[in-house]
């Protein structure tokens, strides 16, 4: 009996060692179950309209939620990746495609800080997207072209290109054109994100930041419209993977046809989420990576 008494004491140190040495070396795991260095983008699948997630670490952000009929989704999809508050949210521009979801994203998750288009619309969404960010208790940022916004405590950080202060006077009454244009440096890796910025805010941001437009990853602007991706732009981004965001069967007949004859010739990897999906790149070590 003694000598099963000790067997079982010299068991039960090597478990507690075990479970010890396993949390010791436990490796870090972000929000939606993935480890390692790495940041991710999903560019979620909301019909007509745009929602970019983009986790690092254990740091997320979103920019634009899609139409107020997708904020359901936008929440769900969140919550099963594991995420329960935002470190940042971007909403491009007063559009109801962008903003809509936001409404439930709000309403669903602790919002770090949120950071606006410096021009509203008077509809009946876009106030009550400010009621929902006051509901909360945040004070929204506008930012300005150069400024720097950190996501959470990780390398990430988003660099403003456009459209700059008072865009309605620079651009005029386009809502488009007030875009927030965003660039993501994360994981030796960059990302555009363009709202439906146009090709006249596309040449500014050729004139003015040329040395910041190219990057592996390129959010198409506009859905995919011939408005904006002028061929000058393009080559400026000379992007490895672009994603355009769009409905199958969309009313108005996006995207349209000259995007993919500018892009194809350069070699850029194409997706579409009317064809595939919700579609997820990962950024690491320098690559872009395809999640399976």
């Amino acid at each position: 009996m003694k000598k099963r008494s000790n067997l079982t004491l010299v068991l039960a140190v090597f478990l507690i060692a075990v479970v010890m040495l396993g949390r010791q070396f436990k490796p870090s795991v972000s929000p939606n179950g993935t480890t390692g260095a790495k940041t991710e983008i999903h560019f979620i699948d909301v019909g007509q309209g745009d929602a970019s997630l983009i986790v690092s670490g254990d740091n997320v952000a979103l920019i634009d939620g899609g139409k107020q009929s997708a904020g359901d989704a936008v929440v769900d999809y969140l919550t099963r990746n594991g995420i329960s508050d935002l470190d940042v949210v971007i909403a491009t521009h007063p559009h109801e495609d962008h903003i809509g979801g936001l409404v439930d994203v709000l309403e669903a998750f602790d919002v770090e800080s949120i950071y606006l288009s410096d021009e509203a619309m008077d509809t009946r969404i876009y106030e009550k997207f400010l009621d929902a960010i006051d509901a909360e208790g945040i004070d929204p940022q506008f930012p300005d072209i150069g400024d720097t916004i950190p996501l959470g405590d990780s390398d990430a950080v988003f660099t403003v290109l456009a459209p700059g202060a008072n865009s309605s006077e620079t651009y005029g009454n386009d809502p488009n054109t007030w875009s927030l244009v965003m660039r993501l440096d994360a994981e030796g890796c960059s990302a555009l994100f363009t709202g439906d910025t146009t090709a006249q805010v596309e040449q500014d941001m050729i004139e003015n930041e040329y040395s910041l437009l190219n990057c592996n990853v390129l959010k198409v602007a506009h859905h995919g419209s011939r408005t904006a991706s002028s061929q000058e732009f393009l080559e400026g981004v000379s992007p490895e993977f672009a994603v355009i965001s769009y409905a199958k069967g969309n009313s108005y007949g996006l995207p349209d046809e000259e995007i993919f004859e500018r892009l194809e010739p350069m070699g850029t990897q194409i997706f579409e989420t009317a064809e595939d999906g919700t579609v997820v790149l990962t950024l690491s070590d320098g690559e872009v990576g395809v999640a399976s």
